[in-house]
């Protein structure tokens, strides 16, 4: 008997899946979940074979975010995304968090029967209306962007983690004691180093890598 847990916010797609689950036999839901906090204890309490997460919730909640919790509550906790994003760098960032499996709430009720026994059995799955090399792609992308943020000095890693935060040069300037010009220097760094050029830049690679 393979377990699972549903972690998504609408009630009637949960619902579904468990009647879908539950009518195939050899499927069964243990415990259900709307966000995070839910997600975690429901998820301990009944260690199931597989994690089915959506990747989206309300108020700015993010699936990476549920996931990376779940994997750091359990290093062997198999999860599957099952989402309505298609974009491969999403796709990438599943990955990258630790999923096993992508798919799309589109797709047909078998493959993502296949993708449930897939994942529970430890393989990978990827949908197969995403591309593999796309999301391999955005993968070693994602990857040589974390390799840059090592590349990082400390100093230019606090005024990376402040810029992020929202803080203008003279705010952060006058935290670490710094000037402005100096500050804007760092930043300059920063942006050539990653190769952004713009604050906002640095945002999106922060939510990207899971630093924000």
């Amino acid at each position: 008997m393979t377990t699972a847990a549903l972690i998504d916010d609408h009630p009637v797609f949960r619902q579904g899946l468990k009647l879908l689950f539950e009518a195939q036999g050899g499927l069964r839901v243990v415990g259900e979940a709307s966000g995070s906090a839910e997600a975690m204890h429901v998820v301990a309490a009944t260690r199931p074979d597989v994690v089915v997460l959506d990747l989206v919730f309300p108020g700015g909640e993010s699936g990476i975010s549920i996931a990376r919790q779940l994997l750091g509550q359990n290093r062997m906790q198999r999860i599957l995304f099952c989402t309505m994003a298609k974009d491969p760098s999403r796709v990438a960032d599943a990955f990258e968090a630790g999923a096993l499996g992508y798919v799309t709430k589109d797709q047909s009720a078998q493959e993502l029967l296949d993708a449930v026994r897939a994942v529970a059995a430890g393989r990978r799955y990827v949908a197969s209306a995403l591309r593999t090399e796309d999301v391999e792609g955005e993968r070693r992308a994602l990857q040589e962007r974390n390799r840059q943020l090592d590349l990082l000095t400390p100093r230019e890693r606090q005024v990376f983690d402040l810029t992020i935060g929202g803080l203008t040069a003279s705010a952060i300037g006058a935290q670490l004691s710094i000037s402005t010009r100096t500050v804007e220097t760092h930043r300059a760094r920063i942006l050539a180093k990653l190769g952004a050029h713009s604050a906002s830049d640095l945002v999106r690679i922060a939510a990207r890598v899971g630093v924000l």
